[in-house]
């Protein structure tokens, strides 16, 4: 027996693709795309002409894959499938269609947390285990992180500008700590939870973050550490930074796999996280606030 060919509804096709419904529908209503209607004259597409057309018009193989249904939805099931892609395309440094599939994961529903927690970090981590027993050059970790950085700016140049009233959160990573992907995922939460952010980078001195804090007076800190050449020196440094950020009010949250409970135990701090969804909590409730985006989260190029 010949199974029924799956029929697709116009917002999937769109979300896979990465393009806006009206423009599925007008492709349909051209006649670009064949496609049936329902009893209330809705679009149905067969899986295999929207297959056609997308391979027609160019797009990676990415979106291909999403819209076949492996990668449609973020479910226990299906994680595997996007995760072994992306290692994948990171490994042959396909940087469009690496960064593709990540803005196609946001747009249907991955909020930033989950692609922090359940996507990018376990990734880099097979990438960096890769690098590290000599199946990639170090050339190649490098070129995987620009691609996953970029996309992540790409992001957060569309979830939103900062607001006035909303609450502001600054963050870096310190002085020697060169990774940036951890700063620009904070980053990404926060502002999808509505929050202003200056994200002021990687390898900052935590005397300037001080500074930082007293200038802009922000409701949160957020320090990511990933490595430490000198512990003594962090914590000597780090207890004058945070006697100044506790004295114009704000919190500070530690996270980063440098900060092992034996260097914590010797700081103060307002939170700890060992993942992007400890941060969000710890916003929600430091400083409830409307989210940027909508449910569907904002178009992406």
């Amino acid at each position: 027996m010949i199974a029924a060919e799956p029929y697709l509804k116009t917002q999937r096709v769109a979300e896979a693709l990465g393009i806006s419904v009206s423009t599925v529908k007008r492709w349909v209503d051209s006649g670009m795309i064949r496609a049936a209607r329902t009893a209330g004259r809705h679009r149905l597409i067969p899986c295999s002409e929207a297959l056609r057309v997308a391979r027609e018009q160019g797009f990676p193989e990415a979106n291909l894959q999403l819209l076949t249904g492996r990668m449609a939805a973020p479910t226990k099931a299906a994680e595997h499938d996007p995760l072994d892609l992306l290692e994948r395309l990171l490994r042959e440094a396909r940087g469009p269609e690496a960064r593709t599939l990540i803005h196609s994961l946001y747009r249907s529903g991955w909020s930033a947390v989950a692609l922090g927690d359940d996507l990018i970090r376990p990734v880099m981590e097979r990438i960096g285990h890769g690098w590290m027993v000599g199946s990639l050059d170090v050339y190649q970790e490098h070129e995987a992180t620009q691609i996953v950085a970029d996309a992540l700016r790409d992001l957060v140049d569309r979830v939103g500008r900062d607001r006035p009233e909303a609450p502001l959160a600054i963050g870096t990573n310190p002085e020697g700590d060169p990774y940036v992907l951890a700063g620009l995922l904070c980053e990404l939460v926060l502002r999808e939870m509505g929050w202003s952010v200056r994200n002021l980078g990687c390898n900052l001195p935590l005397q300037s973050l001080a500074q930082a804090a007293v200038h802009h007076r922000p409701r949160l800190v957020y320090i990511s550490v990933a490595y430490l050449g000198d512990e003594d020196q962090f914590i000597r440094e780090y207890q004058s930074f945070f006697a100044r950020a506790a004295a114009v009010g704000s919190a500070v949250i530690l996270g980063g796999q440098a900060l092992g409970p034996g260097i914590r135990s010797r700081l103060i701090y307002a939170s700890h996280g060992e993942r992007l969804a400890h941060l969000a909590e710890f916003a929600r409730r430091l400083a409830p606030v409307s989210p940027a985006g909508t449910p569907e989260h904002p178009e992406v190029a």
